[in-house]
């Protein structure tokens, strides 16, 4: 009996063991899920933090590109109306003629109003568009380029058409520079030994002047011009001269100032040196005189003393008029007694 008892107390630990060991297993398992499931869920929130900040960085960058084509479609379109203002400025009418003129009389004006002269006659002959007068020298200023010539070279499309129009258009300035150091450049007539060519656009002055075309191939143009002694100019190296200019004469004008200086002290030390003369003789008359003066004084002096002397003498001794008798002698001034 007791053993069976026994046998049933073991088999029931036992039940509750196993009872225990199954309850603490499935504990295990549901801890388990739950961290996986909080790990799934935090990676969760992670990833969807990272995504969004991917999809904001992405949305910025979209709206910098939208700004960045947005600008290059605003630069594309200010080129676009700077070629169209060119090619404008290029085919209106009045840059066959007088257009680079009015530019060049514009600056003439407001920077040197003084210096310079409109349509000068070259000896009575040939007029130049502008001259500026400088140290009593005239320096010719031509305003003309071969417009028509760039116009065609600025709108060819075909390489080969835009070669040709630029050799055109060298020749042509090649034919222009020719002119002018013939009709203009004339040192035995008053003019300078060089006369200025006024280019009235910074592009197209420093596309002539390069030493390389747009082609990558050799421009002697700027050499040919200054074998010529004619100078290129556009309105900045113009403006540079022009201050040049305006320098020399302001030195001019300091050096004249000197001079006028110069002759107004020599006037002043000459008119010095003269009344220094006359001090040193009004000095001298006075040396003369104070020299007198103290001659005169020593004489005088003398004189004094002689007459001190003689006063004091001691006159000599005579009757008085008691010891003469009772009676007083009186006397006339010859010294004789009365009747």
């Amino acid at each position: 009996m007791e053993t069976l008892i026994v046998t049933l107390l073991a088999i029931l630990i036992g039940l509750v063991l196993f009872s225990i060991a199954k309850f603490s297993r499935g504990r295990l398992a549901e801890d388990k899920i739950q961290t996986s499931i909080e790990t799934a869920r935090n990676e969760m929130e992670r990833s969807k933090d990272i995504i969004s900040t991917h999809a904001l960085k992405t949305l910025e960058t979209i709206n910098n590109m939208g700004a960045t084509l947005e600008k290059m479609m605003y630069h594309q379109k200010e080129v676009t109306e700077l070629g169209n203002s060119l090619k404008y400025l290029l085919q209106t009418p009045k840059l066959r003629g007088n257009y680079g003129e009015e530019i060049l009389e514009e600056m003439l004006e407001k920077v040197a109003p003084k210096l310079w002269q409109r349509q000068f006659a070259i000896d009575g002959g040939e007029r130049v568009d502008a001259v500026i007068k400088y140290k009593g020298i005239v320096i010719p200023i031509d305003a003309k380029f071969p417009r028509e010539i760039y116009e065609r070279y600025l709108s060819a499309e075909r390489d080969d058409d835009k070669k040709q129009n630029w050799k055109l258009y060298e020749n042509g300035l090649k034919t222009q520079i020719n002119s002018i150091r013939n009709k203009y450049i004339k040192p035995h007539k008053g003019t300078s030994d060089f006369a200025l060519m006024f280019i009235p656009s910074e592009s197209i002055y420093y596309e002539t002047i390069a030493e390389k075309n747009f082609f990558g191939e050799p421009c002697a143009i700027y050499e040919y011009a200054r074998n010529n002694k004619v100078v290129p100019v556009s309105p900045n190296t113009f403006y540079a001269f022009l201050q040049i200019v305006l320098m020399g004469v302001r030195n001019l004008d300091i050096i004249k100032s000197a001079r006028k200086l110069r002759e107004a002290l020599i006037k002043i030390e000459r008119n010095f040196r003269h009344f220094y003369a006359k001090y040193e003789d009004v000095g001298a008359s006075l040396d003369r005189a104070r020299s007198a003066y103290a001659t005169g004084d020593a004489h005088i002096k003398r004189f004094k003393d002689n007459i001190d002397s003689t006063i004091k003498l001691d006159l000599p001794e005579t009757a008085s008029p008691e010891k003469t008798g009772d009676k007083e002698q009186v006397c006339d001034r010859a010294g004789h007694p009365p009747a």
